[in-house]
C-alpha cells in the first residue's frame, strides 16, 4: 500500500528556523540511529512508580510606509535538503522510513536554542507560579524516573530532551486548568524537529504567563501513539480542564483527505487502526474547557483531512492548522472574541512566513521519487530614499494556518487576527466606516499589460463596503480586503463625481489598516 508522502523538514526550530528545507533529490530509505539526549542526560534521576489506568480505546463525548506593507518578500537565509520516503508498509513504523538532516546554530545567542526556555522557567520557579516536573515515563511498566531540576538552565535543557517525555510546569493538579501538547517521542521524531526550543517557549509562555491567567499548568507528553496520548489525558487530568491542546506529528502533503498525522504511531482517519486515534480525539474533547482551542503542530494538517476530523468530532472548538509545512515562527495570540461561531476563537495560532507560488503552466515534477513543485517569481516593490525600488523574488508572505468549526473549513485565521477598531470581525458585505486617515490602493491596468498601482490617502469618516478578503483558497494569504469606498462627504453635497466614477472603486486595504475601520452593525 502506498501512503502519501510524510514531511519531515516542517516544524524546524528557532535555532534553525531561517533555514528553508527542501526534499533532497533522492527517495532512498533510509533509517537514522537514535539522538543521544543532552547534557540533561547527566542529571540526577530518581524512580518513581505511577499508577496508570489501563489503557482502552473508550470513547468520551502591524513604519515603513505603506508600498512597503503592500509588497514585501525577503529571501529565505539558507537552503537545508531534507530527505523522505514515500512509502512503507502499514504495519512498520513511519520513523524508520523517514531520515532529515538537523542543523543547529549556536554561535550567537540570536541562535541559542534554550534562551527564552531560560527565562520562562526562570520567572517560574523565582516568582512562585508552581513547580517544574520533569522525567523520563515508561508507559509500559508505569515507571517515571523524575530529573532533578534545580534551576532554569537545567530545566531549558531538558525539556529540550527529546527523551524527558514527562513535563509539568506550574500548578498540575488534576482539575487545575492546563495547556497540554502531546508531542511524538524520539522513536517518531528521529530528525529532532520537536525539539522544544526558543520558538516553543515563547508559545508556552504566552499561554501559561499571560495577563487572562488562562491556565495554572503547563503539561508536556512525548508519546508514542494515540493510546499514549490518551493515557496521559486521562491519568493526569480531568473534564472540562484543558484551556489549549496542541497535538504534534509529522504530517503527509495530500488534498485528498486521507492524510496522516505521525508520532511514532499513526493518527488515521479511518479504518480498523483509527479505533486508537478516535479514541484519543473523543478523550481530548472531554478534557477541554467550554471554549477551549486546539492546533494541530502538523504539516498541511489544516488541509489533509486531520483538522477536519477533529473538528467533526468536536465541531464546538476552534480547530486550527496549516496549508503547507510549518516551521517554529508560530505564534500564539488572543483575541477579543468569545470563542462562539458568530464571534471567533479566543485564541489565534498563526505562523506568518515566506512561502512560494506554484506555476501551474508547468506540469509537476514526478522525476526524484516524489512530486516537486515548480513555482513562478514575482515582482516586488519596496521605498529606497524615498523611491520605489522594483526586485524579484519567488517568495511572498502570508498566513499558513486556517481554522475549522463545527466540520467546516472557516477559512485564514486572520479574519480574528486583525479586527476593526471596534473590535469586530470584518466580513465580506460588512459596512465600514474610516476612524482614522489611511492609505489604501487601487489595482488596475496600464497600457496593454501593465499592472498600476494608486495610492489613496482615506479621510476620517469615509464610508465603503467590503467585497472580497483574501482569506479564502486554503494556501499562505494576506488576509488583505477589497473595499469599495463612497465619494467623499464634499463630492456629494456637489452632487457631483469628478468625472472618475460614483466611488472610489475597490481599493485594497491591508490587514494593519483594519484597525482604523469601525464595522457598522
Amino acid at each position: 500500500l502506498k501512503l502519501p508522502p510524510v514531511d519531515t523538514s516542517c516544524r524546524e526550530h528557532l535555532h534553525r528556523s531561517s533555514f528553508h528545507h527542501r526534499p533532497m533529490e533522492t527517495d532512498a530509505t533510509r533509517l537514522m540511529g537514535d539522538l543521544e539526549p543532552g547534557d540533561a542526560e547527566n542529571e540526577a534521576i530518581t524512580s518513581v512508580e505511577v499508577a496508570l489506568p489501563e489503557v482502552n480505546s473508550v470513547t468520551a463525548p502591524e513604519g515603513a510606509r505603506l508600498w512597503r506593507k503592500l509588497a514585501m518578500a525577503m529571501v529565505p537565509l539558507a537552503l537545508i535538503a531534507v530527505a523522505y520516503s514515500s512509502r512503507w508498509p502499514w504495519d512498520a513504523r513511519p520513523s524508520d522510513a523517514v531520515v532529515a538532516e538537523t542543523v543547529e546554530l549556536t554561535q550567537s545567542t540570536w541562535w541559542d536554542p534554550v534562551t527564552q526556555c531560560t527565562q520562562m522557567f526562570q520567572h517560574v520557579m523565582h516568582d512562585g507560579l508552581g513547580t517544574v516536573a520533569m522525567g523520563e515515563f515508561d508507559f509500559n511498566t508505569q515507571e517515571l524516573k523524575m530529573k532533578h531540576i534545580q534551576t532554569p538552565q537545567q530545566a531549558a535543557k531538558a525539556l529540550r530532551d527529546p527523551h524527558t517525555n514527562f513535563v509539568h510546569v506550574g500548578k498540575c493538579g488534576f482539575q487545575n486548568r492546563v495547556v497540554v501538547w502531546l508531542y511524538p517521542d524520539h522513536t517518531g521524531d528521529r530528525s529532532n524537529s520537536f525539539l522544544m526550543a526558543n520558538g516553543e517557549c515563547q508559545r508556552l509562555a504566552t499561554q501559561f504567563l499571560d495577563k487572562e491567567d488562562r491556565a495554572d499548568c503547563v503539561a508536556v507528553y512525548r508519546v508514542k501513539s494515540p493510546r499514549w496520548g490518551l493515557a496521559a489525558l486521562d491519568h493526569f487530568h480531568g473534564a472540562n480542564t484543558i484551556t489549549h491542546a496542541v497535538v504534534g506529528g509529522h504530517g503527509s502533503d495530500s488534498t485528498k483527505e486521507n492524510g496522516v498525522l505521525v508520532m511514532s504511531r499513526m493518527i488515521y482517519l479511518k479504518g480498523l487502526k483509527s479505533v486508537d486515534s478516535m479514541a484519543l480525539v473523543d478523550t481530548l474533547h472531554s478534557k477541554l474547557t467550554m471554549h477551549a482551542t486546539v492546533f494541530l503542530d502538523s504539516c498541511y494538517a489544516g488541509i489533509n483531512g486531520i483538522a477536519e476530523m477533529f473538528s467533526k468530532k468536536m465541531p464546538e472548538h476552534w480547530i486550527m492548522g496549516g496549508t503547507v509545512s510549518l516551521e517554529s515562527y508560530v505564534k500564539v495570540h488572543s483575541t477579543p472574541f468569545d470563542g462562539t461561531a458568530e464571534s471567533g476563537p479566543t485564541q489565534v495560532t498563526s505562523e506568518i512566513a515566506e512561502d512560494k507560488v506554484i506555476d501551474p503552466s508547468l506540469k509537476i515534477d514526478m522525476g526524484f521519487g516524489h512530486a516537486r513543485g515548480n513555482y513562478v517569481q514575482g515582482m516586488i516593490l519596496q521605498p529606497e530614499d524615498g523611491k520605489m525600488v522594483q526586485s524579484k523574488s519567488y517568495y511572498k508572505r502570508g498566513e499558513r494556518m486556517v481554522a475549522w468549526l463545527g466540520g467546516k473549513n472557516m477559512g485564514s485565521v486572520t479574519q480574528w487576527l486583525y479586527p476593526s477598531g471596534n473590535g469586530k470581525v470584518l466580513k465580506i458585505g460588512s459596512k465600514v466606516k474610516v476612524l482614522k486617515s489611511f492609505e489604501a490602493f487601487r489595482m488596475e491596468t496600464s497600457g496593454t499589460k501593465a499592472l498600476a498601482v494608486f495610492s489613496q490617502s482615506l479621510p476620517q469618516g469615509l464610508s465603503g463596503t467590503c467585497v472580497f478578503l483574501h482569506s479564502i483558497g486554503n494556501a499562505p494569504t494576506s488576509g488583505n480586503a477589497l473595499i469599495t469606498f463612497d465619494l467623499p462627504q464634499d463630492y456629494q453635497d456637489a452632487d457631483t463625481t469628478g468625472g472618475a466614477g460614483q466611488t472610489l472603486g475597490a481599493l485594497l486595504v491591508l490587514t494593519t489598516d483594519f484597525q482604523h475601520l469601525e464595522i457598522e452593525l
